[in-house]
């Protein structure tokens, strides 16, 4: 169990704020166990938990680890009809939440579940009336999607091993201990966010637990208020957070950023490694993939700027290579597919009922769809998806390549769509559209009717903070 085993049972481990109080190690314990009572199945269940930023949530996560069945994170705010098509799909023997989903069972897909008695606190239980009779194997711990609110019903299966290797090794790079204290501002049904929660739980740390957007005064006057120390974000987090002064709103306890989730533009690493920097902080940029259990690589501070634009080393206990013309090497100034091995590797994804089933089928060794190269010390850059890119005028172009082009502009997302390119951005107006279109079309050799520039007042986002690139390209279907 991914719960601290020598953390103090009276210390401080979630802060629950809408109850607007601390919930110590041994109530977290003794809530999970009281819980894991009500998870008391035949055999290893399968299990959805609907989450939220809550210690209940929490509890329940803990419950089933400790249960040993198999649980799928999954959001509370997913929509009633992607809801019922997870549920339709999978046929989960039990069904959890900490509040009322709303809609009615059969808007959820819930008609073939019956509610039992809850448990400690705020509890909603489902149980399905007629067995299915699932085989979920005994190494299952933990199923993410890696669709954000999509809905998808692809996930990734990560055993106990997977995410307690992941949990230590990020602690470590990381300097987590038990005096570390942070905010989410992730949700813990996204794999970065999970992994904030498990490391600092692992450690005997505390989270100050909110659903609060990062833009919402509440979360910042939470982060001042409990002196909270550390903050981690995705691409868009630090785009918006650029326009703000970061320490006026955090306060003077702020000494560690994280960043992962995307690639970030080297203007705003730049930026957020000096600004922390002259106040003696920290500001790690990582890399990792929801296959990996969340991260995979990360830079430590030191070689900032040196090493501006890479991604880092290896965690602990994992390694790097490439795969270059169907060899594996880790050859400086080569371009190739990103492999990495480690004990945090999936076993497999599950894209039914019936691959819950299966053990692990990549042995430790993710092929992750990433470009990238080594520097002569051994640092990695990534440089795009393999699947990123589009062809325009006969000319295949990297939507990765040109989003980092145009985010010195702003918050900018590129999507591919009949040949043409579709800029949708938070920023300028027709004439400056003009100018960057050309701009691009000079850089690239094509011509500048290639690109169609769409402003938003907020370019869409799933509930894991990401850029929501499918709901852009519903826009144009």
């Amino acid at each position: 169990m991914i719960l601290s085993a020598t953390a103090n049972p009276t210390s401080p481990a979630l802060y629950d704020s809408a109850q607007r109080r601390w919930w110590s190690y041994g109530e977290l314990a003794d809530t999970a166990s009281k819980l894991t009572e009500s998870l008391r199945f035949s055999r290893k269940a399968l299990i959805f938990s609907f989450c939220q930023n809550t210690p209940i949530s929490v509890a329940w996560y803990l419950a089933a680890a400790q249960a040993k069945h198999a649980v799928v994170l999954l959001s509370a705010d997913l929509a009633p009809d992607l809801r019922a098509t997870l549920v339709a799909t999978y046929k989960p023997d039990l069904l959890l939440a900490a509040r009322d989903l709303g809609g009615g069972p059969a808007a959820n897909g819930m008609a073939d579940y019956e509610a039992l008695p809850g448990g400690t606190g705020p509890a909603y239980i489902w149980h399905r009336k007629v067995e299915h009779p699932h085989v979920v194997h005994p190494d299952l711990a933990v199923l993410l999607s890696t669709s954000g609110s999509t809905g998808s019903p692809k996930l990734v299966r990560l055993s106990s091993k997977n995410v307690e290797s992941n949990a230590q090794a990020i602690s470590q790079a990381l300097n987590i201990n038990s005096q570390s204290r942070a905010i989410t501002s992730l949700p813990f049904h996204y794999s970065y966010g999970l992994s904030v929660l498990n490391t600092h739980l692992f450690m005997g740390a505390s989270l100050v637990m909110t659903d609060d957007s990062l833009t919402a005064a509440s979360f910042w006057d939470l982060f001042r208020m409990m002196e909270c120390q550390s903050f981690a974000g995705v691409p868009y987090s630090y785009e918006i957070l650029r326009r703000l002064d970061v320490f006026k709103l955090a306060g003077p306890t702020l000494s560690v950023m994280t960043q992962a989730g995307g690639k970030l533009q080297r203007e705003l690493v730049a930026h957020f490694h000096r600004i922390m920097a002259a106040s003696k902080g920290l500001f790690f940029v990582m890399y990792g993939q929801t296959e990996a259990t969340a991260r995979i690589s990360v830079l430590p501070p030191s070689f900032l700027p040196e090493k501006l634009g890479s991604v880092g080393v290896s965690i602990p206990g994992g390694s790097l290579a490439l795969k270059v013309d169907n060899a594996i090497t880790r050859e400086a100034k080569q371009s190739g597919e990103l492999v990495y091995s480690g004990p945090n590797v999936m076993m497999g994804y599950a894209t039914g009922p019936g691959d819950i089933g299966l053990g692990d089928v990549l042995g430790g060794t993710l092929y992750t769809g990433d470009l990238a190269h080594f520097d002569d010390d051994g640092f990695v850059y990534i440089d795009g998806r393999m699947k990123r890119d589009a062809k325009i005028f006969g000319l295949r172009v990297s939507l990765d390549e040109i989003e980092d082009i145009l985010r010195v502009h702003g918050p900018t997302a590129v999507v591919a769509h009949n040949e043409k390119l579709l800029v949708y951005c938070e920023y300028g107006d027709e004439s400056e559209f003009g100018r960057i279109r050309q701009e691009l079309a000079n850089k690239l050799m094509v011509h500048h009717s290639a690109f169609h520039f769409r402003r938003l007042e907020r370019i869409p986002t799933n509930s894991s903070g990401k850029i929501d690139y499918a709901e852009l390209k519903s826009w144009n279907s």
